[in-house]
């Protein structure tokens, strides 16, 4: 969460913090996802954390062999688990810790949040104004049975519970699934707490959350049948990993990206039809972004990877028909660049590169277009921010940027939105729903936030089924104001648009042209 921002209406009432409560299977020692909630909570002025209640989980309904060989997995190939919780660590003697039934002392508890899926945590609903909100991926099975079954995708959804009536759901999303089952339970547990973050955010900006809708059935459990091919599955994607390292060692490029041009627009265009761009031996290509000039000439910017220094560098090319002629490096760091954002603003040409290994988001102005480029701001220091994207709607400005929340080094689950005073970023005021969005199927950008007759829109990447860069998606922002953000789906671009491919990531449209990346197997 991120402090409270104007909500836009003089009118609205002054909100106090939320005093918010949690229900831990292991309050000594929470796991990463609680971690990453407590660390959240502590720091958001917008909250206070009012106690703990302890209660166990309940245990896994699976066979005892499935229980083994995933016991097994885990000591093998244990998650990451990195969290640092300098917060927590010098506030945890102070918050009470309470006994079953009680209730926090104070005026009284706005939320309680259950991520110990124990029955008795129901008893507590009555002690929270806004109910008792239940993470479903904390359920014992949540995370394994997607791994084990190949699913495409592991839901996660925020669940309410009142003293009276039926659960209704607050928020839900869907996040990639990792070919590990107990890694990707533990993946999706750090990844969902953003859903609670984010609805805490609305209940403190509207005085409520959620609507009406009722929650799914949870993941049934693991069965020892899903064993054999799931065993299979994982020995060869071990031994796929261990051959695809050992041929980029060798200088081949297993799963790389390149580009294609093909006439028509981001709501048309066909992947299929697209003329390819082959790079050089030792690179791939991938991130366009294609800019008409003021000369009359077409430019395509992309990442440059060189897999021999394991970075990438702005490349540009000149565009003649469906063709690019290459004129060499645009921009170049000693770290890693690629995601080159090309805009135009009073008469200026500026690039929003990705520049997370930096620690911050960078605006560069060209001084001697194409290839000649100046530092003009920075903003959001210490954030490894990604793929971000500057965009003006209804006379603001927004910063797009996702950034990372677990331990996996995984930046395709949050999509932030910052409001800003325009490319010099000399003002940076965070959105007070961020994550605007969140979940692996449509958070990550995929190109440029862009105005088409009157209606706003982004491309996002589709990080599912295990792939990143597995699809790519049309988005029309349908809210965007100072304490609103809806987006939906209008298309859906999927590897199996073409033949031979395993990923579509990125596009981008000028003057009936449209440049996008694909991945090959």
């Amino acid at each position: 969460m991120h402090p409270a921002q104007p909500s836009g209406d003089p009118t609205a009432p002054e909100r106090g913090p939320l005093r918010v409560a949690l229900v831990l299977p292991d309050v000594a020692a929470p796991e990463p996802g609680a971690l990453r909630l407590i660390e959240a909570l502590l720091a958001d002025p917008r909250c206070i954390l009012a106690g703990f209640w302890a209660l166990p989980a309940p245990a896994a309904a699976m066979p005892a062999l499935t229980a083994l060989i995933l016991a097994a997995e885990a000591r093998l190939f244990p998650p990451p688990n990195r969290v640092e919780a300098p917060l927590w660590a010098a506030a945890r003697g102070a918050i009470p810790r309470l006994g079953a039934g009680e209730a926090p002392k104070g005026p009284g508890v706005d939320v309680i949040v259950d991520l110990s899926l124990n029955p008795l945590a129901l008893r507590l609903a009555g002690h929270a104004r806004a109910g008792l909100w239940r993470l479903d991926a904390y359920g014992a099975e949540a995370g394994l049975t997607q791994a084990l079954r190949r699913r495409g995708r592991t839901p996660a959804a925020l669940w309410r519970h009142r003293p009276r009536g039926a659960a209704t759901v607050l928020a839900r999303a869907d996040f990639d699934v990792k070919f590990l089952a107990t890694r990707n339970r533990a993946f999706l547990r750090e990844k969902a707490v953003q859903l609670v973050l984010r609805e805490l955010g609305r209940l403190h900006l509207t005085g409520d959350a959620g609507g009406p809708e009722r929650p799914a059935p949870l993941a049934p459990p693991p069965r020892n049948r899903d064993l054999p091919p799931y065993l299979l599955r994982t020995a060869g994607t071990l031994i796929r990993r261990a051959g695809d390292g050992a041929a980029r060692r060798a200088g081949f490029r297993p799963g790389m990206f390149r580009l294609r041009l093909a006439p028509g627009d981001l709501a048309d265009f066909d992947p299929a039809a697209g003329r390819e761009l082959t790079p050089p031996r030792g690179r791939y290509w991938a991130d366009p972004f294609l800019w008409r000039h003021s000369d009359g000439q077409t430019y395509l910017f992309y990442e440059d990877y060189v897999y021999a220094t394991r970075r990438g560098h702005i490349g540009v090319a000149r565009i003649a028909g469906e063709r690019a002629e290459p004129l060499g490096p645009a921009l170049s760091a000693p770290h890693h660049l690629s995601y080159p954002h090309v805009f135009g603003h009073g008469g200026d040409v500026f690039m929003l590169p990705e520049t997370h290994q930096a620690g911050r988001v960078e605006i560069w102005r060209a001084t001697d277009f194409p290839t000649g480029w100046t530092l003009y701001a920075t903003a959001l220091d210490g954030t490894g921010a990604v793929d971000c994207g500057l965009a003006v709607w209804n006379g603001d400005w927004w910063l797009f940027a996702n950034l990372c929340h677990d331990s996996f080094g995984d930046y395709s689950g949050a999509l932030h939105l910052y409001r800003t005073d325009g490319p010099g970023l000399g003002r940076i005021d965070p959105h007070p729903l961020n994550p605007v969005v969140v979940g692996s199927a449509t958070a990550r950008g995929g190109g440029r936030i862009f105005v088409r007759n009157g209606r706003l829109y982004r491309m996002a990447q589709e990080n599912t089924h295990g792939t990143y860069g597995y699809g790519l998606l049309l988005m029309e922002i349908t809210a965007l104001t100072p304490d609103r953000y809806e987006e939906r789906v209008l298309r859906r671009i999927a590897p199996d648009s073409a033949p031979g491919l395993i990923g579509c990531h990125h596009a981008d449209a000028a003057d009936g042209l449209v440049a996008f990346d694909v991945r090959h197997r």
